[in-house]
């Protein structure tokens, strides 16, 4: 059991437990619940955790759905329903921490956490590891409720060359969780058998693989990819290859 953190051990539980219900400054109530979440159980964690998704300050409501997202049990209809309200909450980061713990959970309400999650895949503000953290979400917890993969593809589209390494890991793990989705962007693709990162190039391969496309092209880029520096590339490639010319 890892160590508590010194701040948070020279208080008892029920002290920050009633920290967390009555101090007047945000800055406590959030210390509480990060003690909390600390030094409480999991039933304990997961009750102060809902209780904060109607505080004042968005920082706490962030941080009490995302403990909830790694709670063992299932939600309570009642905190589902919170976290649904807060899908249209003011603060970004609320809304996009509440969508992702009714998915982990596989909420009743989860289909209701799209279209906030392909929203912020529409805004150009949106931050890269925000939007890496999405497409993995999503692609971690397929099948998903009202999560059209036609409806992905555009949006996966427009960020296979991003500049950003962890959002072209992200793009590349979708298209082998769905290698469906590679027949019409095969040229677009392709590229990525050569991609910086070895993640990407493995998962394209995957992806390629699993897709069927027997084109020369795509079997010519595959048999290059066998070479690769990384042994896992190497392999998967090898892989793919052989499913295809089978």
């Amino acid at each position: 059991m890892p160590s508590i953190p010194q701040p948070f051990s020279n208080l008892p539980l029920e002290s920050w437990i009633t920290q967390l219900q009555q101090a007047a400054q945000a800055e406590d109530r959030l210390r509480a619940l990060q003690a909390i979440s600390s030094l409480a159980n999991p039933a304990e964690i997961a009750q102060s955790a809902a209780n904060s998704l109607q505080d004042a300050d968005p920082m706490l409501r962030a941080l009490a759905a995302k403990l909830l997202a790694n709670a063992p049990s299932p939600l309570a209809t009642e905190t589902a329903a919170r976290l649904e309200f807060l899908l249209n909450d003011p603060d970004p980061d609320v809304q996009f921490e509440a969508a992702r713990t009714l998915i982990r959970k596989n909420s009743a309400k989860d289909s209701r956490a799209i279209p906030t999650l392909l929203g912020f895949l529409d805004e150009a503000e949106t931050q890269p590891l925000m939007v890496a953290s999405i497409i993995n979400l999503l692609a971690a917890n397929s099948p998903i409720a009202g999560l059209n993969t036609t409806d992905l593809l555009p949006r996966l589209q427009q960020r296979i060359e991003h500049d950003r390494g962890e959002v072209r890991e992200a793009v590349a793990i979708a298209f082998a969780k769905w290698p469906a989705l590679c027949q019409p962007l095969v040229d677009q693709l392709l590229p990525l058998l050569d991609d910086s990162e070895p993640v990407v190039r493995e998962k394209i391969a995957e992806a390629f693989g699993q897709a069927g496309l027997t084109e020369e092209k795509i079997q010519s880029a595959l048999k290059i990819a066998t070479q690769d520096e990384d042994t896992e590339v190497a392999r998967v490639a090898t892989e793919a290859l052989q499913r295809l010319q089978s």
